[in-house]
């Protein structure tokens, strides 16, 4: 009998208990989204800071005994044909080299305000340095190497693993390649290159407008350079597309395998109308997507293939070959972001976003997103973030969970031994509800994911928020404005 076995003749009884199953099954019906990577709480539900009292009350604070890691969003420019290639809700503004060098040159100064505000943080060893946004190998080469220097003086790098995203095409391209700019300036333990793929169709690629990024020759060519520079090589695909057959997605990975890359992100489309995107307000493409049954179905397809190629997943979208597990040269770096009972983040460029835990108390800290905002912030002085959240008990354990939760194993013990209590003890009726659907299994020492489960993952996080003030605050929200 499961340990989560429950009298269901008392269940009527409690709340929780009779709620939990019909609000996951309605979550499940829901598109599947990848808010579990952003963190809890998300941007848009967390509060605007304005007051400059409030400002310095919340100001993050830094264990020194826990680890760090450094996430650098250079600018927030891109040049797609198709505005965020039809389907990307990233934060991006129309690429301008003036504009962008600014912006790179902005981080720099936030970076330098951040430690002369916080000496403390100076030469702080740092685990992981990643330089993320989709497109940050657009940063023009000049301002990106100050960049590296200031981040070289302000931390201890020697120690960790250092990971630029950008534009498959872009690698190859400009000149100086930041990839020679990175190993002169920052003497770390370990590089990455991790770009956009997306998948190998020619005719896919063309609709997205993202042709220019480059297409399979291109992603070939990236991998073999990274190869000759020391680097490991990660790329990212889409499945699910409109109208896309499972063996179309079959091909992409097999292609991506066969290539050479060492990592594979894996991502379900997100797409639905009002989300925003260019491809969301197109009827036709709507209507060839599959439910989310049959996506689930794929995922775990697809899922069983790389393990058949040689790959192990190690995060929700992360896949690495099997023979990196114990090495170094492993990608460490959104691992190490799912355990906020062990690692602080510093968050730099727009939309960076910031966690710290000390002495009982947590807060997060998210920049403005767009680059003139963000530049208008830093020049004003002080901290460069206008939203904020302080963690309550209940907060932490959410925050906890669905990090555990997108690292595919929540750890019982870990979990009892930072908060006192249980899983279990906190979350039961959750956790029922989940289990009795298929999507966690629960043993004497973890709680993980079902390969079905990996799928819903938004839907068990969303379950397991419910009783958080984040949900309170949106559901009081939508009460005052059904009752106005």
């Amino acid at each position: 009998m499961s340990e989560l076995y429950v009298d269901e003749a008392n269940m009527s009884g409690h709340a929780r208990y009779s709620r939990a199953p019909a609000e996951l099954r309605a979550r499940m019906r829901r598109p599947q989204r990848h808010r579990l990577l952003h963190g809890y709480p998300l941007a848009g539900a967390m509060p605007e800071i304005s007051s400059e009292r409030d400002r310095s009350r919340i100001l993050p604070c830094f264990d020194p005994s826990r680890g760090l890691l450094v996430g650098v969003l250079p600018h927030s420019f891109c040049n797609p044909a198709v505005a965020g290639c039809g389907f990307c809700t990233f934060p991006h503004e129309a690429f301008s080299s003036k504009k962008a060098s600014a912006t790179v040159e902005t981080v720099c100064c936030e970076i330098d305000q951040t430690i002369q505000a916080r000496p403390d943080l100076e030469r702080r060893p740092i685990a992981g340095l990643y330089f993320g946004g989709g497109t940050a190998n657009l940063s023009p080469p000049e301002p990106f190497r100050n960049l590296c220097r200031t981040i070289a003086r302000a931390f201890d790098v020697s120690g960790a693993e250092v990971t630029l995203e950008g534009v498959p095409a872009a690698f190859l391209s400009r000149r100086p390649r930041l990839v020679d700019i990175l190993l002169a300036e920052l003497p770390a333990r370990h590089f990455r290159l991790s770009m956009g793929i997306q998948t190998f169709d020619k005719d896919r690629l063309k609709r997205m407008g993202r042709v220019g990024f480059g297409d399979a020759e291109t992603f070939l060519e990236v991998v073999r350079f990274a190869r000759s520079r020391g680097f490991t090589a990660s790329g990212d695909l889409l499945f699910n597309l409109p109208g896309q057959a499972l063996d179309r997605m079959i091909d992409d990975v097999r292609a991506a395998v066969e290539i050479g890359l060492d990592h594979i992100g894996l991502y379900h489309l997100v797409l639905f109308a009002g989300l925003g995107t260019a491809w969301s307000r197109d009827p036709e493409l709507l209507a060839t997507l599959p439910s989310n049954a049959e996506a689930a179905e794929n995922l775990i397809a697809l899922r069983e293939l790389l393990r058949d190629l040689g790959f192990v997943q190690t995060t929700l979208t992360n896949f690495e070959r099997r023979e990196y597990r114990g090495l170094e040269r492993r990608f460490v770096y959104e691992e190490l972001s799912y355990r906020p009972d062990l690692y602080d983040m510093l968050g730099f460029g727009p939309a960076g976003i910031s966690y710290a835990y000390a002495d009982g108390r947590a807060a997060k800290v998210v920049n403005p997103e767009t680059a003139s905002e963000y530049v208008a912030r830093v020049d004003r002085g002080g901290p460069a973030w206008d939203r904020a959240f302080e963690y309550d008990s209940h907060d932490l354990r959410v925050l906890h969970l669905t990090r555990r939760l997108a690292a595919l194993r929540i750890e019982r013990g870990a979990y009892r031994d930072f908060f006192g209590t249980g899983p279990l003890d906190d979350f039961r009726p959750e956790f029922y509800a989940i289990e009795q659907e298929g999507l966690m299994t629960v043993n004497d020492e973890t709680i993980e994911p079902t390969p079905r489960g990996i799928f819903y993952a938004d839907s068990i996080a969303g379950l397991l928020a419910r009783s958080s003030r984040v949900q309170r605050r949106v559901q009081d929200r939508g009460n005052a404005h059904h009752h106005m």
